[in-house]
């Protein structure tokens, strides 16, 4: 074996995990305007959630921590809470998928429909419990709503990029 395909191998195998933090990286720029920061899209989450579904073999549970401890660093929110919704949705996942059939599309939208569902559960109640503070429930539903409507657009590419990984 060579050491060009080494690296390439690894690069594929390391790909999920680079892309979902790229993504979180998008969802936290300033591209909202001013006002409406806490409805940003979930973009690591969805691509969190697709990779769990069609490659989980790439998508570990490290990675799935690490992409937990990143969205507490960068959301601000109270550590921990991410990593439980990671950890949680990565579990119910590989749970649900275990038992049906291969994914179509339809699916995967609803697997990252259910995901947005239980990060934003996770994060409404370590918020309202730890935190004590008020928490306005009408920007969790807008941002579960905007992650929704853009997760297509995420899935698209990353089927692109799922194609590309294996030819």
């Amino acid at each position: 074996m060579s050491l060009y395909s080494i690296i390439i191998s690894n690069i594929k195998n390391l790909l999920p995990i680079f892309i979902c933090l790229f993504l979180t990286l998008i969802s936290i720029m300033p591209i909202m305007p001013i006002g409406y920061e806490a409805i940003t899209p979930l973009l690591g989450v969805v691509s969190m959630a697709f990779w769990i579904v069609h490659r989980p073999d790439l998508m570990s549970w490290l990675f799935v921590i690490i992409i937990g401890i990143s969205c507490d660093v960068l959301y601000g929110s109270i550590f921990g809470s991410a990593i439980l919704g990671s950890i949680t949705i990565r579990w119910i996942l590989t749970k649900i998928i275990h038992k049906l059939e291969p994914t179509n599309i339809f699916h995967t939208l609803f697997y990252i429909s259910l995901s947005l569902l239980v990060w934003l559960f996770i994060a409404i109640i370590t918020n309202s419990l730890l935190d004590l503070k008020f928490l306005n429930l009408y920007n969790s539903i807008f941002q579960c709503l905007i992650s929704i409507i853009i997760s297509p657009v995420v899935i698209f590419f990353q089927l692109y990029v799922l194609k590309k990984i294996a030819s």
